[in-house]
């Protein structure tokens, strides 16, 4: 697998991230470690897992996909140097002052207690409309840093001008720089790719395409002949902005045609073609462009096969 920069870092990371959301409440043991194995066979290094239930929807279970985690890592005790672990924490709303920092640290050290380990490489902060003045949450991931919980500290779904007030402050005396944005919804054209490039702050990219997307894809499935999430997935591996793409796999054959997508090569002409499709669809669920796959500025009518040829892999 492909390794990237994070950040301004010593750390290098696969440029597929594995999500662990999934582990404990929508595969089994025997498949999670299963997942796991094939994971760092493949050369992936890079875990994110979550240190509170940010699915209550789906019943998501922290403490059984992070133990469970845990224990294939107690498993594989030489393989913790090798690997750069992330858990997503959330500031409580409202909190401030000691409480604050007692609900960080406990979050921190839960998540390191659950998987096993002295230290976290990367804890992400989840944004929230109670998320907290930026000095203060500084302060905080400054003195966990100081303890040895943690080492870096990167962001979840944050707005651009708050990841820019960060990095302003991040220019006066601070050891905890924010080191990455991970886009909690779909990847769009927006200033994130910029700060990116402007600050060497890595991006991470949630695999988005559900609902109004996924028609899209599945039309240019039929064009390019593989399944849609591989096309999707292909074209965000393709973009120079993305450090990582994060993927929450439930079985082996999931996290196998991800990392074949990871190595699938389309031609600038049809990337471009995929991209000015995705980009022209609205947020989901609404798509008005899911049953007309074609090029921007190409007209009035969708591309025929036989056009399509020229865009193939």
């Amino acid at each position: 697998m492909k390794k990237n920069q994070y950040g301004r870092t010593n750390l290098r990371v696969s440029n597929l991230c594995l999500g662990t959301g999934r582990i404990g409440y929508l595969s089994d043991r025997s498949s999670a470690f299963e997942v796991l194995d094939t994971y760092l066979e493949q050369g992936g290094n890079f875990i994110q897992t979550t240190s509170h239930a940010y699915l209550p929807s789906l019943e998501c279970n922290p403490d059984k996909s992070e133990s469970l985690v845990g224990e294939w890592l107690r498993g594989n005790p030489n393989l913790r140097d090798e690997l750069v672990l992330s858990t997503r924490i959330r500031c409580p709303e409202g909190a401030s002052g000691l409480e604050l920092e007692y609900s960080m640290r406990q979050q921190v050290e839960l998540a390191a207690k659950r998987l096993g380990v002295g230290y976290l490489d990367i804890a992400l902060l989840d944004w929230s409309n109670g998320f907290f003045p930026t000095y203060e949450v500084m302060s905080v991931m400054e003195r966990l840093s100081d303890r040895g919980l943690l080492r870096h500290v990167g962001s979840i779904g944050f707005p651009c001008w708050r990841i820019a007030e960060w990095l302003g402050r991040g220019a006066q005396p601070s050891r905890m720089r924010l080191e990455s944005a991970h886009l909690d919804g779909p990847f769009t054209r927006c200033c994130l790719e910029e700060l990116s490039k402007e600050h060497r702050v890595s991006l991470v990219v949630r695999w988005p395409f559900t609902d109004g997307y996924e028609p899209l894809f599945s039309a240019a499935r039929r064009v390019f002949g593989r399944t849609s999430f591989q096309v999707g997935m292909a074209w965000l591996f393709s973009r120079e902005s993305i450090c990582s793409v994060q993927f929450s796999p439930k079985v082996k054959s999931q996290l196998l045609a991800a990392i074949e997508a990871a190595r699938v090569e389309f031609a600038p002409e049809a990337l471009a073609s995929i991209e000015d499709a995705y980009l022209q669809c609205a947020l989901p669920p609404h798509c008005p462009r899911a049953e007309e796959f074609v090029l921007s500025g190409d007209g009035e009518e969708p591309l025929e096969e036989a056009d399509w040829q020229t865009l193939r892999i």
